[in-house]
């Protein structure tokens, strides 16, 4: 392998490449003598940040991908191979090799020269006096070693690594600095870093003093060319002077997250990660280890990841304008408690623009979720008052994202306050109003809060479990054993079965009403107890076989001013007579529902309202049987709440699917004989 040369050695040899490669593609030239040309750009081309920015580079990679996309080299895999290895190599030498630089343009400083007479300088901020915007940041002056035979730029970087190792983060240091002269002129360090400090001196009005201005809302380039772009949160490293503070609280974790797994993650399931505050820059000024504004910080934040190979962990994103917090759960500011808004900390939140949903509510209130609502980390929490007194004012959060977004507040007091300066400084943090806020209950959190009360009720009922020779206090009340009842787990494994049948594409959706013609539907959330009900139940339906379907809102089913070009309405048909066998479900292309009656009108046959966000339409007979099979109701319903994003809302026994809260509407048309045969409900 030869040795790494300069940039113009590198570009030459890339281009020789790129033309042996191109030759040999239009030669047709074998695999093997095309994998000798591949092997040399794996192991004599070095990638540095420089070259990767070069037409050379360009070209290079350009020819490497088209030659080995063709189906007589993709197949093979020695290319593949070396492919793969150029690929990662290419990724990995022009990252480090941009860290490396990055870092010793930040973080690195000579030695004082030994020439020249050694001098201890000072710089004094001054900024608040120099901007039009209130600046409540004033730095403590920082006194630095240099000489007067060395340029000013070396004494400079001296003294922005030991301030930005106070008050700065290192993935997002301050970099921009203007020196007041004695002339009254502003001028930057960039500006005089090449000149003598001796000369530089002269111009100051205190020979030994510098003062100086920060430009925090100019610096903008150090987001771009951060090393921490390059890694997931969860990958970072921090050097040994940025380390978490002791009084930094230990976070509450969510429900699904498990502290030492003793199993590899299931691909594609979400789990959370545990991940140091400090790893998190934000925008570089808050979250650092001297931060005595928030009052209360959390350690760590626990971040939702999937596995796509063994390995590998990867950001779960998340819908802004999906349901994330259950109803109960949202926290309307003015009465939150201290408690409840610590327990915010470390978690993913939601919070919307737009005041929770009423129960009460006649209809539904039309909200742009995706403008109302906002999801982030919330890592810092700021109290008023003292001892009883105390509570909770404002909640710092971070955008929601892969590599840790923009900061803002969220005002937990109720009074729609807006934070510090507001709009007038463009480095204040942003206030985003806040009618309610709480923490998110994904898809791993779900999971083990089944898990826990499908454990609690086993347990439960083991203690209550009678002998043999006698039978509970329920059964004899009704009069007959509850024969053929399955455990839990034989239940959801057969259920479950079932409902991926039913969710198939080329499956038909279909459930079987009984002879007492009814649906029931409601909140899934509030109606799953034991001794809970459905709010809605529609009566007189057509016995048979129904085809189900979630499907968009047609033209009828709008209001006339509508522009929710999302919406979906869920229906039921009835197609035939007949029972249905969820181990033998029919295909869709064999599944037809008759014409509705040509005079047939919709009518309200049934309303309910929904504050949990589960809206859920079921065949009473088909829900009683699937029920009866099972010993845990709650449990049994909750296994029916789809953790997958939407992709099994059919059930067997009905639909149940992410809805807005609120007030909802059952409509059905009859047939001839005056039987409902057709129902839906429009989300």
């Amino acid at each position: 392998m030869s040795s790494a040369g300069g940039s113009g050695d590198m570009e030459s040899l890339a281009l020789q490449l790129t033309n042996e490669i191109n030759e040999a593609v239009a030669a047709g030239k074998s695999n093997e003598e095309f994998l000798t040309i591949l092997e040399r750009a794996r192991d004599e081309i070095t990638y540095t940040y420089a070259f990767s920015k070069t037409e050379s580079y360009r070209q290079l990679s350009h020819a490497i991908g088209t030659s080995t996309a063709a189906p007589s080299r993709f197949e093979d895999s020695a290319i593949k191979a070396v492919y793969n290895a150029i690929s990662e190599k290419r990724y990995t030498q022009a990252r480090d090799d941009d860290v490396r630089i990055t870092e010793a343009l930040w973080w690195g400083t000579e030695p004082v020269l030994q020439e020249g007479k050694r001098v201890s300088v000072e710089f004094r901020d001054v900024t608040p006096s120099h901007k039009e915007w209130k600046v409540n940041e004033l730095w403590t002056p920082e006194v630095v070693e240099g000489s007067t035979a060395e340029t000013f730029g070396r004494i400079t970087q001296r003294f922005r690594i030991q301030a930005n190792k106070k008050h700065r983060h290192p993935y997002l240091p301050s970099l921009l600095f203007d020196a007041l002269l004695k002339s009254g002129e502003r001028v930057s360090f960039s500006a005089l870093a090449d000149r003598l400090a001796s000369d530089v001196f002269n111009d100051l009005a205190q020979e030994h003093i510098v003062p100086y201005v920060r430009n925090d809302d100019k610096n903008h380039a150090v987001h771009e060319r951060s090393p921490a772009r390059y890694f997931d949160l969860w990958e970072r490293t921090l050097p040994d002077w940025c380390v978490t503070p002791g009084h930094w609280i230990e976070p509450n974790p969510p429900p699904g997250y498990v502290e030492n797994p003793s199993t590899l993650p299931v691909p594609k399931e979400q789990y959370y990660k545990k991940v140091p505050t400090l790893c998190f820059p934000g925008n570089g000024r808050n979250i650092i280890p001297s931060a005595t504004k928030p009052d209360i910080i959390t350690r760590a934040i626990f971040v939702p990841v999937q596995n796509y190979s063994p390995t590998k962990a990867s950001f779960v994103p998340l819908q802004q304008e999906h349901d994330l917090v259950p109803h109960d759960d949202q926290l309307v500011p003015g009465e939150i408690t201290l408690d409840a808004a610590r327990a915010l900390l470390g978690r993913v939140v939601q919070s919307s623009k737009e005041p929770r949903v009423d129960r009460t509510e006649a209809k539904r209130r039309k909200i742009n979720k995706f403008a109302a609502q906002s999801l982030g980390y919330a890592w810092g929490l700021e109290t008023e008052g003292e001892g009883e007194a105390r509570r909770p004012s404002w909640l710092h959060c971070l955008h929601y994202g892969n590599r840790g977004g923009n900061e803002y507040v969220l005002d937990l007091t109720g009074q729609n306050r807006t934070y510090g300066e507001g709009w007038v400084s463009p480095v204040e943090t942003r206030t985003t109003t806040c009618a309610w806020v709480g923490a998110t209950l994904l898809p791993a959190d779900v999971k083990a809060l089944k898990a826990k009360r499908a454990a609690s009720g086993t347990q439960e009922e083991a203690s209550k479990k009678p002998s043999a020779s006698q039978p509970s206090q329920d059964t004899v009340e009704s009069g007959k054993l509850k024969a053929g009842a399955m455990d839990y787990d034989t239940w959801y494994e057969r259920t479950a079965k079932w409902i991926r049948a039913l969710n198939k594409k080329k499956t038909a959706p279909v459930v079987e009403v009984g002879p007492d013609g009814t649906f029931v539907g409601g909140d899934l959330g509030t109606s799953k107890g034991e001794a809970d009900e459905f709010e809605a139940e529609v009566t007189g339906a057509k016995p048979g076989v129904w085809l189900m379907s979630l499907e968009p809102a047609r033209p009828e089913d709008r209001a006339e001013d509508e522009m929710d070009e999302d919406a979906k309405v869920i229906r039921f048909v009835w197609t035939s007579d007949g029972s249905v066998n969820y181990d033998a479900l029919p295909r869709r292309n064999r599944v037809r529902a008759p014409e509705a009656e040509p005079n047939a009108e919709w009518e309200v046959v049934g309303s309910f309202s929904v504050d949990s966000g589960t809206v859920c339409l079921f065949s009473k007979y088909a829900l009683d049987t699937i029920l009866a099979s099972g010993t845990d109701r709650e449990a049994m319903l909750e296994a029916f709440i789809d953790d997958d994003e939407g992709d099994k809302v059919f059930v067997p026994s009905g639909i149940v699917v992410s809805g807005n809260d609120g007030g909802y509407e059952i409509q059905g048309r009859r047939d001839a004989e005056g039987r409902i045969v057709e129902l839906k409900v429009r989300l």
